[in-house]
């Protein structure tokens, strides 16, 4: 998985253990291409119900639209990230 982490990369191999610090501009993908598995920890659990809202918009079978996952992240005080590189 790639964690960015305000302006910079880390590449985490299985067995990494990674930590965001509260408040920092943050976003993670795989770049491999093949399937990863993630173990997330949230504290405070806040952002555990933000994914399960994620996971319910989906299942209801609502579109993954900008607009839908803007409101979501709205919810939680959370804003997506705007400085792509």
């Amino acid at each position: 998985m790639r964690f960015t982490v305000g302006a910079n990369d880390h590449d985490a191999s299985a067995g990494t253990f990674v930590l965001v610090p509260p408040g920092a501009p943050h976003t993670f993908a795989d770049v491999t291409g093949q399937p990863a598995v993630m173990l997330s920890v949230f504290t405070p659990d806040l952002y555990v119900q933000y994914f399960r809202d994620l996971r319910d918009m989906l299942a209801d079978g609502q579109a993954a639209n900008p607009q839908a996952h803007l409101r979501t992240m709205s919810r939680y005080a959370t804003e997506p990230a705007t400085d792509f590189r």
